[in-house]
């Protein structure tokens, strides 16, 4: 007797082939719902941005580190590649519209192993860069806003805490504590997530507009005599910007080749805006929400980031962030704290209330970073396990809440044992190198999609894009070209940075060690899976499940 099918989920209602498609995914659907609107998606994707964690190390790094760089030109050009890259993932999470980030993609379009092993090595990365959020919640956020609340109103106990919070043992112990946070929201269920990020997300937008406001009606003579006030006579706006001149630095002459560099640190952050593709199967409309919260996330981006920086350059002087910045680098005394953004906004401001909102607005920035980049991990990790790739427990989703809740367990705990790396071992804390890596990973998965519709057009000519053409070319080979030109662009800028990221011998070691144990554990899986019966190369036949 035939049986019929779905063709959305490629699983078989018929009771016999039921139990045959039962053997080729771990389920027949994945316990994940749909709660997703346009503003969460939105919302998900600005906040893994991080409007803060870019001004922040653009002020402390841009000019200390690239001297002579343009620094707003540097952001427009980070969010005009993050576009490009954006429109490839765009295509893709239409076409293939399932939560798991670029998993559920590359394991459609490539060889199985090389699908893993590119996920794999991204997750990799993606958990060392949301326990570096918790890291940088302490030590960029709370620290330094308890610092310059202590320092402005004269109270020593506040200004030595700020300090102790510094410390690797403090930091360590209150980072901790954000990353349970980020899991027990997680695993309340998606709605509490939502809810909560945009609590956050008004929070830091708020804080965000009032830096704006307050660089807009501060002089560079009222910041001076501010900062000479409240830091005097040890440090001073003129003596920190000769004590950096004594030891080596200049502003320099203008560097396009700088003005590349430095908008590494613009887009670190920008990665971000492609997050959402981490829950594509959990949108209620995937072809409006997907382009408009990636594509609205960055364009809000670019328009805070170019104002903060002209503003910025006005009041507080190019030559005094490279000094203030350099000084902070290299431990000279002449330089009070590390010049984050709440303290140097703060000091503008003269306002101990207005310092207090920066400084929660900040934390909110980098906040967001961390629940949502543990989405994405859990969500690959579920993607692997619907696939035989991984244990079947890693996709255990709850049925009241519709969370993975032993992956959400799993991954904290991964990020814990990252934070005492970060915390205690330099060689972690500048581990930014991690960006080329994903851009690796991500640049495969786009180069994919740029055949993808002559490859498979049994699942591209289903998709909603699947009628439109550039030049007789498929809209999806031409968005997935020009994301792969974006990636490959700036593989090469981090690649060329040695303080961003570069390519120094030990770090590249470690990450190659990574696409290695990914490669293994996918060949090791694949092999248990046989003695168990199952045959894991059906399940890429299909669309992953729902």
């Amino acid at each position: 007797m035939a049986t019929a099918s779905n063709p959305s989920s490629g699983l078989s209602t018929g009771t016999a082939a039921g139990a045959a498609t039962d053997r080729v995914f771990l389920r027949k659907a994945s316990g994940l719902i749909k709660t997703a609107g346009t503003l969460d998606v939105f919302i998900y994707n600005i906040g893994t941005i991080s409007i803060g964690i870019g001004i922040g190390g653009i002020l402390l790094y841009g000019y200390a580190v690239y001297p002579g760089a343009n620094l707003p030109v540097g952001a427009v050009i980070a969010c005009v590649a993050m576009a490009m890259i954006c429109g490839g993932m765009i295509a893709w999470t239409l076409t293939i519209p399932r939560s798991g980030g670029i998993y559920p993609f590359g394991s459609r379009a490539l060889p199985p192993w090389i699908a893993f092993m590119v996920s794999f090595v991204e997750n990799i990365c993606w958990i060392f860069l949301l326990t570096l959020g918790a890291y940088w919640v302490t030590n960029m956020g709370i620290a330094p806003t308890v610092t310059a609340i202590g320092s402005m109103s004269g109270t020593h106990w506040i200004t030595s805490l700020g300090t102790a919070l510094a410390k690797p043992g403090w930091t360590f112990l209150v980072s901790t504590l954000v990353l349970l946070l980020a899991g027990w929201i997680l695993i309340s269920g998606m709605k509490r997530f939502f809810f909560s990020q945009k609590i956050v997300f008004t929070t830091a937008m708020i804080g965000s507009i009032v830096l704006i406001v307050v660089l807009a009606t501060t002089s560079r003579a009222g910041f001076v005599h501010n900062f000479n006030h409240y830091f005097g006579p040890t440090a001073t706006y003129r003596g920190v910007i000769a004590d950096a001149h004594r030891h080596g630095w200049s502003l320099g002459t203008s560097s396009f080749k700088n003005t590349l560099l430095a908008s590494n640190w613009f887009f670190l952050p920008l990665i971000g805006a492609a997050y959402s593709i981490a829950i594509g199967g959990e949108i209620k409309s995937s072809t409006k929400a997907q382009p408009l919260g990636m594509l609205g996330a960055i364009a809000i981006s670019m328009v805070v980031w170019v104002l903060t920086m002209v503003l910025a350059n006005h009041v507080f002087g190019k030559e005094f962030l490279g000094a203030i910045g350099n000084n902070s680098l290299n431990g000279l005394e002449s330089t009070p704290s590390t010049p984050w953004a709440p303290i140097l906004g703060g000091v503008a401001s003269g306002s101990v209330v207005l310092t207090v909102i920066l400084g929660l607005s900040f934390i909110c920035w980098i906040w967001m970073w961390v629940p949502a980049m543990q989405a994405y991990v859990e969500r690959a990790m579920l993607a692997w396990s619907f696939d035989r790739a991984a244990p079947g427990s890693w996709g255990k989703v709850s049925q009241r809440t519709h969370t993975p809740v032993v992956a959400i367990a799993i991954v904290t705990a991964l990020c814990i044992l990252a934070l005492v790396g970060i915390c205690f071992w330099s060689f972690f804390a500048t581990m930014v190198i991690f960006i080329e890596t994903a851009l690796v990973a991500w640049g495969v998965v786009l180069a994919a999609g740029v055949v993808f519709p002559f490859r498979r057009p049994d699942i591209y000519e289903k998709s909603p894009i699947a009628g439109r053409r550039i030049l007789g070319l498929p809209l999806m080979s031409v968005l997935c070209g020009l994301g792969t030109i974006g990636a490959a662009l700036y593989f090469v800028l981090t690649y060329m940075d040695n303080f961003a990221a570069g390519h120094e011998p030990k770090r590249l070691a470690v990450l190659v060690g990574c696409f290695v144990v990914g490669a293994a554990w996918f060949f090791v899986t694949v092999k248990l899976r046989r003695r168990q019966g199952i045959d894991m190369s059906l399940a890429f036949k299909e669309i992953p499940i729902e």
